[in-house]
């Protein structure tokens, strides 16, 4: 009974402060992420490997329940969330102080992040989903590009590719539909 007892209050504790210790380990090693041109293996690449390293084992906890409490733990964090924002749990979100997200905007299973790699050198970037716009499964706003007001980025595509951007698109991102009803989460799962 012990153990089980110790078990239970463990898990709380991990999943509701383990992400809290995340979010001050980011602003403590890091601070707020800035754009540029890091050089492979320099300081600053460094602090950003830790940090990412973190965000990889603390995960979001009790904070990725549902879309409210994900706007308010990736806003801690220092990204710029639009209110009724909709955004995946399974979405690679990262680099967060670049990372802009519109009003109603939706992110589904997507890469979102302002990190890439350039010619031995980390890249950070600006990157942004504008107000109802959308990006779809399995796309990708690169660093330095965004998605418009409005637009909708279609799935496997990226911000690279301007034919990737059409409003048809919007029609097969998961996010833009609406959730089910509270009895059919609870009878159907």
């Amino acid at each position: 009974v012990s153990f089980l007892l110790v078990y239970v209050v463990f898990h709380l504790l991990w999943i509701t402060i383990a992400p809290l210790v995340f979010v001050a380990i980011k602003w403590v090693v890091i601070g707020r992420y800035k754009p540029g041109r890091y050089p492979i293996w320099g300081c600053y690449y460094l602090r950003w490997w830790f940090v990412d390293v973190c965000r990889k084992l603390f995960l979001r906890g009790i904070w990725g329940s549902n879309d409210t409490t994900l706007r308010w733990y990736y806003r801690m964090l220092g990204a710029n969330i639009g209110e009724n924002a909709r955004i995946s749990l399974d979405c690679d979100l990262a680099e967060y102080d670049l990372v802009s997200i519109g009003k109603n905007a939706a992110v589904d299973l997507c890469t979102l992040r302002g990190f890439g790699v350039d010619n031995g050198c980390m890249l950070l970037g600006q990157v942004k989903v504008g107000d109802n716009a959308s990006a779809g499964t399995r796309s990708v706003v690169a660093p330095n590009t965004s998605v418009a007001d409005g637009e909708h980025l279609g799935p496997g595509t990226s911000t690279y590719d301007e034919t990737g951007l059409h409003p048809k698109h919007a029609r097969v991102n998961r996010k833009i539909l609406p959730d089910p009803s509270l009895a059919s989460q609870l009878f159907l799962g």
